[in-house]
């Protein structure tokens, strides 16, 4: 059995890669192919020369200066928002770079000099392929390392890398290429034709998977991020720490210790997942009923949604729920946190709502329901919410009705109220 590793183009985001591939060598899983396309084909390249070290060090050092040369800073993010809504933007770019065929990537191009070890590739037994496009016809060309003249490996890495009208276009004997994101940003059927029979891929689209047929499928592990990654340029250090720390995260919550599904967690044992998972249950018999509909209103879909269309397993509903919650109280997703510290600052967070004497308005009627809102952030719709649960004898919020626009406010004070609960009994029981 023949495993393949497949890397995402995707520029700057390419730590989140390093950060990936260092979990996968924690964990000791090994791998026979290696397929990348633009900044995953030059990640790939150090995987196949078996130099994760200089991978590591790649990422941790790298800036800004060691892509362009003449202190270039792209005056724009660029991705795929800014491309749509920002159009003045991107004409002003085009005609700059496109009159001088794209910046000059000079400190790029040396810094692949220096990391590229041809012999070392060649020799190495991982096999290795990336995906560049013919220009102008825009015709993909799939090459592996043995079908590379040794001469020309370091120029098919610039090709596939070549993101124009960002970067210029490369030449190959006559020959002229672009990335080969403009065909195939994660090439999967590359790694199949080399002869993969397992594939582990890194795509780095945190919105939807760039090869949706290939999700849920056997032998192969899709992964993607839950969190944004932000722009392609952003060669920041906080941003490609962040995301080198977002990659290892999701390497180690597929095939590690670490849980969760947007935010992560050390492992934990709570009977929270059971209870939680049979009161979504319960929420939804209650909404289709309500709505007459055999969907659940939208509750079944929100989860799904935020599981990316997967399945999910009883204890991914804790999960979401608690991404919800810590998303919405401003938690760095990051970072790994501990499931009973989250709890204790989760309480916190909404303390004066757990208080009895908390004054509540009334939240019953239509009107009551819509002239609060207005006032108030989802925070406080969720802490009085938590409340009303908490105190039901007050019989001041209609949670039929909430159910109908802020179901997952609701979702998220339930939640809230268990943690609360099964903490006042292990303190009950303490005393």
């Amino acid at each position: 059995m023949k495993r393949a590793v497949v890397l995402a183009g995707g520029g700057s985001k390419g730590a989140y890669e390093a950060g990936f591939m260092k979990a996968l060598s924690e964990l000791g899983i090994d791998y026979q192919i290696v397929t990348g396309t633009s900044i995953g084909a030059m990640n790939g390249c150090l995987l196949a020369q078996q130099d994760l070290e200089a991978l590591e060090k790649l990422w941790n050092h790298i800036d800004i200066s060691q892509v362009f040369a003449g202190g270039f800073q792209p005056d724009f993010q660029f991705d795929l928002d800014t491309m749509l809504n920002q159009s003045n933007l991107i004409i002003s770019f085009f005609k700059k770079y496109i009159k001088e065929k794209g910046a000059d990537i000079t400190p790029l191009k040396e810094l692949i000099r220096s990391l590229l070890k041809e012999e070392q590739l060649l020799s190495s037994p991982i096999d290795f392929g990336l995906c560049t496009v013919h220009y102008p016809s825009l015709k993909p060309l799939f090459i592996t390392k043995e079908e590379m003249n040794k001469q020309y490996i370091f120029d098919y890495l610039i090709a596939s890398a070549s993101c124009f009208p960002v970067f210029p276009i490369h030449s190959i004997q006559n020959e002229d290429f672009i990335d080969g994101g403009y065909y195939d940003n994660v090439p999967i059927d590359l790694a199949f034709d080399m002869g993969a029979d397992e594939i582990i891929v890194v795509d780095m689209n945190s919105k939807e998977a760039t090869h949706k047929h290939y999700v849920n499928r056997p032998h192969i592990t899709y992964t993607m991020p839950y969190v944004d990654l932000g722009g392609f340029m952003d060669f920041s250090r906080e941003a490609l720490d962040r995301n080198k720390r977002l990659g290892y995260q999701t390497a180690m919550k597929c095939f590690g210790d670490y849980l969760g599904v947007k935010y992560t967690f050390q492992q934990f044992e709570s009977p929270l997942f059971h209870v939680f998972y049979k009161d979504i249950l319960y929420l939804e018999r209650y909404m289709r009923k309500m709505f007459r509909s055999d969907t659940g209103g939208n509750l079944v879909y929100r989860f799904m949604e935020a599981h990316k269309d997967q399945p999910l397993s009883e204890n991914d509903y804790l999960f979401v729920a608690l991404d919800w919650t810590l998303e919405l109280v401003g938690r760095d997703p990051s970072y790994v946190y501990q499931f009973d510290l989250v709890v204790q600052d989760l309480l916190k967070d909404f303390e004066k709502y757990t208080n009895p004497e908390y004054q509540m308005v009334s939240l019953r009627s239509t009107d009551e329901i819509s002239k609060t809102l207005k006032n108030i952030n989802k925070l406080g719709v969720v802490g009085r919410l938590l409340h009303g649960m908490l105190y039901p004898a007050e019989e001041k919020v209609d949670v039929e009705k909430f159910l109908t626009l802020f179901s997952k406010e609701v979702i998220i004070a339930r939640l809230l109220f268990m943690l609360y609960n099964e903490k006042r009994d292990e303190t009950s029981v303490e005393n």
